[in-house]
């Protein structure tokens, strides 16, 4: 007997205007939204599955479920918040290290020439000596 056991599929989806990231999982029928952040209404909740099941993303038995039908014949859309299926990519890893030494560098370079301005009194507009306030400048 051969067993049908499909691969599962996944979709990632942006939403910019909500600062959102979304993945639908599709296995064995069961539908899984995984969203970064709790961002989508009821109604935008049940649109983007209608939109998914009219585009071919998940089963068209989907089209006219509410969220209101958590099962439908068996089947179920579990919407989950979720951030964990994230992954930052060994590209991005390295340019994150790259960029924070080359901060770290460029704050120890400024905080030494600051300390070396203040500690020889070259500081713009420093000056060692003390300003006499003339009599007729105070009101």
């Amino acid at each position: 007997m051969k067993t049908n056991t499909a691969e599962p599929r996944h979709f990632e989806f942006g939403f910019p205007c909500l600062d959102t990231l979304v993945r639908v999982e599709v296995a064995d029928g069961d539908v899984t939204v995984r969203a970064t952040r709790d961002t989508f209404s009821r109604q935008r909740k049940t649109s983007f599955v209608r939109m998914l099941a009219a585009e071919g993303f998940i089963p068209d038995e989907f089209s006219w479920v509410s969220l209101e039908d958590v099962q439908l014949h068996g089947r179920a859309v579990r919407w989950l918040v979720d951030f964990s299926w994230l992954e930052i990519g060994e590209a991005g890893g390295a340019r994150s290290r790259r960029f924070g030494r080359g901060l770290l560098a460029f704050g120890t370079l400024a905080m030494a020439l600051l300390v070396g301005l203040v500690a020889t009194g070259r500081l713009a507009g420093a000056s060692p000596e003390p300003v006499a306030i003339h009599p007729h400048w105070v009101r």
